[in-house]
């Protein structure tokens, strides 16, 4: 006899009334096409102009890696502006642009030996060392060239130091020289970088009495003495509040005016003479609160254009929406951790979804280091010259 199964009737259940959840509305702005780079030739114009004041007796050589987009360095031929290039894509650059060869230094220390081989052949004739591996390379690869030996500095004042890269102390430079003065090797000139976004011009004055030790021993030596390459590092106004170029230098000019006469004056500022001339266009893509802290996301992070917010550079983020401004924590749009910043940026606290920021100053370094990692775009660059289309 089979077991019969019994089930209880379910109750039928009553109906919950639930209040009805306001959603929050998604942001659609179908005229937004993406991040944008803005670069304003007539900015690249004032800041050309405001080096040669604040240090007129040295020669601007634009630092390519800043920004390498054709059309900037067209712009800056024509301003007169001399080159500083590091890598063999670099020269061909200066080659389709039919850039003097005598108008561009080759600072890189490290080089490989192809790009030497393809620099001398264009005609250039000052390249960097900063290690005896590297002069042995310059003497077989370009023996009827000049070579500028690179110090180190301390990096104090830089938002960016490079102290640990690059450059020899005094001390083995010394040593080096007596090397090269005794193959008899056509080292004419120092070189030095203060560091990146530098604001102590104690820095310059310190480097500079250092090369005078080392151009004194040059002569003892036998070597001659003609040149001296300031390097980069001069700062950008990102700050408002921030001293002039030509303020900042003044106490340079007595220390230059103390070397010998024969030494010619150069320097390779990058994102001096190009950053004030960017403004960096992006969205929010999201807002949330995480750990109490305001969050917005945006379709620009550190992979495609904003890798500098890392560091206390002093960048702003100017919304497009009036509101009181509170601190928010940044991130970019892909799937990495590292893809955020540290330090908070103040907003708009109603700030949402769809807001447009704009970026000044971003007209070094963003484009150039931008990828499209993860499948988000890189910012789309457009030129224009005082507000018009160029």
């Amino acid at each position: 006899m089979k077991k019969a199964y019994h089930f209880l009737a379910s109750p039928i259940a009553t109906p919950v009334k639930h209040t009805p959840i306001q959603l929050k509305s998604v942001a659609v702005d179908d005229s937004y096409q993406g991040p944008e780079l803005t670069m304003n030739l007539g900015a690249i114009d004032q800041q050309v102009a405001q080096f040669r004041r604040a240090l007129p007796q040295v020669k601007a050589h634009f630092a390519v890696k800043a920004n390498p987009l054709p059309e900037l360095l067209r712009h800056l031929k024509q301003l007169g502006v001399g080159f500083e290039i590091a890598s063999q894509g670099e020269l061909e650059l200066m080659q389709v642009l039919q850039v003097p060869p005598e108008h561009i230094i080759f600072s890189n220390p490290i080089k490989t030996p192809a790009s030497i081989k393809a620099a001398v052949e264009y005609g250039i004739n000052w390249f960097a060392f900063d290690c005896q591996e590297e002069l042995d390379k310059l003497f077989t690869l370009a023996p009827n060239a000049q070579y500028e030996l690179r110090l180190s500095t301390s990096g104090v004042g830089a938002v960016w130091p490079l102290t640990t890269k690059f450059g020899m102390d005094v001390n083995a430079a010394k040593h080096l020289i007596n090397y090269a003065a005794h193959q008899n090797m056509p080292v004419a000139g120092l070189t030095f970088h203060v560091g990146s976004q530098c604001t102590r011009v104690q820095s310059w004055i310190e480097a500079i009495d250092e090369c005078k030790i080392v151009l004194a021993h040059m002569l003892k030596s036998g070597l001659p003495l003609k040149l001296l390459n300031l390097g980069g590092g001069f700062p950008c106004a990102i700050a408002e509040n921030g001293p002039s170029l030509t303020t900042l230098m003044q106490p340079l000019h007595e220390v230059l005016a103390s070397l010998p006469s024969e030494v010619k004056l150069v320097a390779e500022p990058g994102r001096f003479l190009i950053a004030a001339a960017g403004t960096l266009s992006c969205q929010i893509v999201s807002t949330t609160t995480r750990q109490q802290k305001n969050w917005a996301f945006l379709d620009c992070g550190y992979y495609n254009g904003l890798m500098e917010l890392k560091e206390d550079f002093g960048y702003e983020l100017k919304s497009r929406r009036d509101g009181k401004l509170i601190p928010w924590t940044i991130a970019g749009p892909t799937c990495d951790s590292l893809d955020m910043f540290d330090q908070p940026f103040l907003l708009p606290a109603n700030s949402a979804a769809g807001d447009i920021l704009d970026i000044p100053n971003m007209g070094a370094y963003a484009n150039t280091c931008a990828t499209n990692f993860n499948g988000f775009l890189v910012p789309k660059v457009t030129i224009v010259k005082d507000g018009a289309n160029a």
